[in-house]
């Protein structure tokens, strides 16, 4: 293993390395009990960055990279403020996705407009698009199902249900 610290700026040198660089042409491993990775802003930080973690594989070909994240009883993911909602919890069974109030869920398959599918849960709503038609719930008093791109709607809601489209025909 190749080991390396990049220290920037001159002077007689001492105090911590700002980075440090490991590099394995093989398997690094590391087994604890327990292991965590934080990401945090510097005591004394030279301009204001984001903390972040990225975890990538690559491969060859582009294909060839994956990640996998295993919990035998269960993975929870979870962002917002620093306690709320909290980072785990001993009821996690599956897999459990938990954002705070005021952010977005978004669950994506594709990257071009005329294909996407697309789940989407903001403060909102919920909003399921499968590409061809889109399903969206207000609140538990009002969901649209639309298809054609917005041309024919059915809205169900406490006024009653409306249909609209160029050709409504009820049996």
């Amino acid at each position: 293993m190749e080991e390396r610290e990049e220290r920037r700026g001159g002077g007689s040198g001492g105090g911590d390395a700002p980075n440090h660089i490991a590099s394995v042409g093989g398997t690094y491993a590391i087994q604890a009990k327990q292991v965590e990775l934080l990401a945090r802003p510097a005591e004394v930080p030279d301009l204001p960055e984001p903390s972040v973690i990225s975890l990538i594989a690559t491969g060859i070909p582009p294909e060839a990279g994956y990640i996998e994240i295993r919990g035998t009883q269960g993975v929870r993911i979870t962002t917002g403020p620093l306690a709320v909602p909290p980072t785990s919890s001993d009821s996690t069974n599956g897999v459990e996705i938990i954002v705070s109030e005021d952010q977005n869920v978004t669950i994506q398959r594709g990257v071009l407009p005329e294909v996407d599918q697309k789940i989407e849960m903001t403060p909102e709503g919920i909003t399921i698009d499968a590409g061809a038609g889109t399903l969206t719930i207000k609140s538990l008093t009002q969901i649209t199902l639309s298809v054609a791109e917005g041309l024919s709607t059915i809205t169900l809601g406490p006024e009653g249900i409306t249909i609209k489209g160029l050709l409504v025909q009820i049996n």
